[in-house]
């Protein structure tokens, strides 16, 4: 027995100090009441245990159990084969985990944890910081009182959880759980797959959602919310502003108080709604629509107890107004195809031929208009396209039928739109889409007759502001003693002329 109670029991061992032990071979035992029980064990410091092959424990009371293991500090634990303990009563359990600070635990396999009751129980996972958990396999948890519970997952900040499989929490009270989910910023709660949350109080909860700002909700997949108060349910679908919703699939609501909550639908401006109307767009504020779908509307409305409507451009091509359309032009006209085919010039006055027109002379009864080079209106000018393109009755109204739309799918199956109704016009048979349409208005054989209001007229110079004209053999003015009134000469073969009465 060596001097002061050190004992060398083990083969080749030395112990040395007080009250030591090596009782493993080849063990190295010193300081006071160290214990190295293992074969190359080592113990250094107070009242250390080496017990592990090849483990070395030194600092006070620390316990190093696993083959290869370390344990050093204070009250340390290194539990597993070639694991490592230091601090103030840190533990390492895992294998070849890490355990450092105060009061930490390295459960998982290959594990780190570090700070002040840190814990890390998936392999290879790393939790640093106060009171953080890295629970997830290879996940991080750093901050303070944060959870890294999914696989591969990252929480960082204060109070935030990453619970879904490579989600991303971070700043404070934040909640990423769903798969590859991100959360940032302050209460915000990612819980739609790949879903994004940013700002204050807000919540995606829609696959490959994102929200932002502040209590926004995006809960309609691959939709997004920004602003404050704004929900976007339907599938993607945007609602951006102050307190809007976007319902509808594909809806976009912004502004203040508007509502899109039909499919394909846009509202915008203070207090607008679609109505439950597909494909609508409107704006301005205090209003809804209320007719067709696929058709745009203008709200003017003072109040939501006093709404309002100032315009509509409906799908039928209808145009309705509130109030007055104005144009620097002057003449109202219509277009007629030329008895000839052959164009005429602006400014001569026509006569008809059945239902065409040619130039008129000085013989004929019935004046139909005078070229117009810039009416202010325009009608029978079939701009858009092929006038019989559609089906119409006996008056020339187009036919209508009602056309079962099918649902629509995503490419994994999940429904997007279900089957619905849709009234639609009867194409016209002989409608023919491959060819290309020329609007009237860009064919020689069409010209617009301006037939009430201000017009140009060429003349022959003998007219007088104030007096008459009519035409002449060539179907330019002529003064006259009964005709139209002549307002001013504007060139020297140039005059406007008033139409609508004759005198």
């Amino acid at each position: 027995m060596a001097p002061c109670n050190a004992q060398a029991t083990g083969t080749c061992s030395e112990a040395e100090g007080s009250d030591t032990l090596a009782s493993g071979d080849a063990s190295h035992a010193e300081g006071f009441q160290s214990t190295a029980s293992a074969f190359a064990s080592h113990a250094e410091g107070y009242a250390n245990t080496a017990q592990g092959p090849a483990s070395h424990s030194e600092g006070g009371s620390t316990l190093a159990e696993g083959i290869y293991s370390h344990a050093e500090g204070r009250e340390t634990a290194a539990a597993n084969e070639a694991s490592h303990a230091e601090g103030f009563l840190s533990v390492a359990s895992g294998f070849a985990a890490h355990a450092e600070g105060y009061f930490t635990i390295a459960i998982g396999p290959a594990s780190h944890a570090e700070g002040g009751g840190s814990t890390t129980s998936g392999i290879y996972s790393h939790a640093e910081g106060e009171v953080t958990q890295a629970i997830g396999d290879r996940s991080h948890a750093e901050g303070m009182n944060t959870i890294a519970g999914g696989m591969n997952a990252h929480a960082e900040g204060e109070l935030t959880q990453a619970s879904g499989l490579n989600s991303h929490a971070e700043g404070m009270e934040t909640y990423a759980t769903a798969q590859c989910a991100h959360a940032e910023g302050e209460s915000n709660t990612a819980s739609g797959r790949a879903s994004h949350v940013e700002g204050n109080l807000n919540l995606a909860s829609g696959l490959f959602a994102h929200a932002e700002g502040q209590s926004t909700i995006a809960s309609g997949d691959v939709s997004h919310a920004e602003g404050n108060q704004s929900i976007a349910s339907g599938q993607s679908s945007h609602a951006e502003g102050a307190i809007t919703t976007a319902s509808g699939f594909t809806a976009h609501a912004q502004g203040v108080n508007t509502v899109a909550d039909g499919s394909f639908s846009h509202a915008e401006g203070q207090n607008t709604s679609t109505n439950s109307l597909e494909g609508v767009h409107i704006m301005g504020k205090f209003g809804s629509a209320n007719e067709l779908s696929y058709s745009w509307y203008l709200a003017n409305g003072t109040s939501p107890e006093a709404p309002g409507l100032a315009a509509k451009i409906l799908s039928t091509g209808d145009v309705k107004i509130d109030g007055t359309v104005s144009s620097p032009a002057a003449d109202y006209a219509e277009m007629f195809e030329t008895y000839d085919g052959q164009p005429i010039e602006p400014g001569y006055f026509l006569a008809l031929v059945d239902d065409k027109v040619r130039i008129a002379t000085s013989a004929d009864r019935y004046m139909v208009g005078i070229t117009s080079g810039k009416p202010a209106f325009l009608s029978d000018s079939a701009d858009l396209g092929w006038h019989h393109k559609y089906l119409t009755d006996e008056w020339g109204r187009i036919l209508y039928q009602d056309v079962q739309i099918p649902e629509r799918l995503d490419a994994s199956g999940q429904l997007l739109l279900p089957e619905r109704t849709e009234r639609q016009p009867i194409l016209n048979p002989d409608w023919n889409p491959l060819q290309d349409y020329v609007p009237r208005l860009n064919r020689p054989e069409w010209v617009a007759v301006g037939m009430v209001g201000k017009l140009l007229v060429r003349d022959d110079g003998t007219c007088q502001p104030g007096g008459l004209c009519a035409p002449s053999n060539t179907g330019i003015a002529t003064r006259a003693d009964q005709g139209y009134y002549v307002l001013r000469r504007t060139r020297p073969n140039q005059i406007l002329v008033l139409l609508g009465n004759r005198y």
